[in-house]
């Protein structure tokens, strides 16, 4: 059988979260979340309009390393 990981960034861990861990529930895979090194705040539209503006930019955030080793898993899902 395949080690399966399911690796998700949620902002607010709101929808992405849920669906992350039904799919955990439903597989018996492992779960990690991406987390910013320097977490978003505001409201949820100053995030969108953040997030609008650092990938027009070409900016990417600093993330916290995750708790897992990658190489471990046959299969990685990713949501976000």
């Amino acid at each position: 059988m395949k080690k399966m990981l399911v690796v998700y960034y949620s902002w607010s861990n709101g929808n992405t979260k849920r669906i992350a861990e039904q799919l955990t529930n439903g597989t018996g895979a492992d779960i990690a979340r991406i987390e910013t090194a320097e977490p978003y705040s505001g409201s949820h539209e100053d995030v969108v309009e953040q997030g609008k503006r650092e990938v027009e930019a070409g900016f990417m955030p600093q993330i916290n390393p995750i708790s897992v080793n990658l190489a471990d898993y046959d299969v990685i899902a990713i949501g976000a």
